[in-house]
């Protein structure tokens, strides 16, 4: 049973595929074939379950990449790809009497705080402009700015916030490099009461995954491994920085929020002025 804390062990079949894809499952009596076994937790079987449990509460979205990055990918050069990807939730008390999350989760982006007053900006009912903090990536400053794009799904089961335009600052060099690269994000947002049905004890969920595509110059005098090494170090940097902020303040928002504050002033800080550090490169 789900409250017994006695360690359950299961045979783990591990299939070779081209996607390295491990199942988990029992073993039949007289198989013809046995995969070696190893032990699986009734702890590591809990955060598994609870993972899917999140992301069953999580908006879908589409995962195909954009138009842009498409037609990007067919140019000739040598490419590179970054990629970071994070989860996490934040746990929430709705307050007796109070706005419900529920009625948070369904307000439309035109009545969204920019959470950070300094760094987001509105331009549109549903759009906004983000500056994030600089960060040093082979040895230039770049900082982007990253123009997203909210989509409030009915019924209060959240939003997908996709990033639909980017640009890097910088030095002249680095502004001259943004034709060489593209950038897909998309950052699902949900909530559940699930877990405390009828306490008042909720989470907000949030699920980002950035993928950054660069065309490296010819110039350059880096490997496209080391560039990719290097890369995904830093954009998982901003990413682990990012996300718990970003509940954090949605937290701080709501709190507000459900007391019956309509202004809702940003004072969050999701970005710092500078952000991940540069890895150590290994060509």
């Amino acid at each position: 049973s789900k409250t017994n804390n006695r360690v359950a062990t299961l045979e783990v079949e591990a299939l070779s595929t081209t996607t390295a894809t491990t199942t988990v499952g029992w073993t039949r009596a007289g198989s013809r074939r046995r995969h070696p076994a190893r032990r699986v937790t009734a702890g590591a079987l809990t955060d598994a379950a609870a993972a899917a449990a999140a992301a069953a509460n999580l908006p879908p979205a589409d995962d195909s990449l954009p138009t842009a990055v498409e037609a990007f990918l067919q140019r000739s050069g040598r490419h590179a790809k970054f990629t970071a990807a994070k989860g996490g939730s934040v746990g929430i008390i709705e307050r007796p009497g109070g706005r419900s999350l529920m009625e948070y989760m369904s307000l439309p982006a035109s009545q969204y705080s920019t959470l950070d007053g300094e760094k987001v900006e509105r331009i549109g009912e549903d759009t906004f402009v983000c500056t994030l903090g600089s960060f040093a990536f082979f040895g230039f400053r770049l900082q982007p700015i990253l123009t997203a794009k909210v989509d409030v799904r009915p019924g209060g089961a959240g939003c997908v916030i996709r990033v639909v335009a980017a640009e890097i600052r910088g030095s002249g060099l680095v502004e001259d490099i943004n034709d060489l690269f593209e950038i897909a994000s998309v950052n699902r947002v949900g909530w559940s009461d699930t877990s405390s049905l009828g306490t008042g004890c909720c989470e907000i969920l949030s699920e980002t995954l950035v993928q950054v595509y660069l065309l490296v110059p010819r110039w350059f005098p880096f490997t496209v491994k080391a560039t990719e090494r290097t890369g995904n170090f830093v954009v998982k940097q901003v990413v682990n920085q990012v996300v718990p902020r970003f509940l954090a303040t949605l937290k701080t928002d709501y709190e507000t929020w459900a007391a019956g504050d309509d202004s809702r002033e940003a004072t969050g800080n999701l970005f710092d002025d500078e952000l991940a550090q540069e890895e150590e490169v290994k060509v």
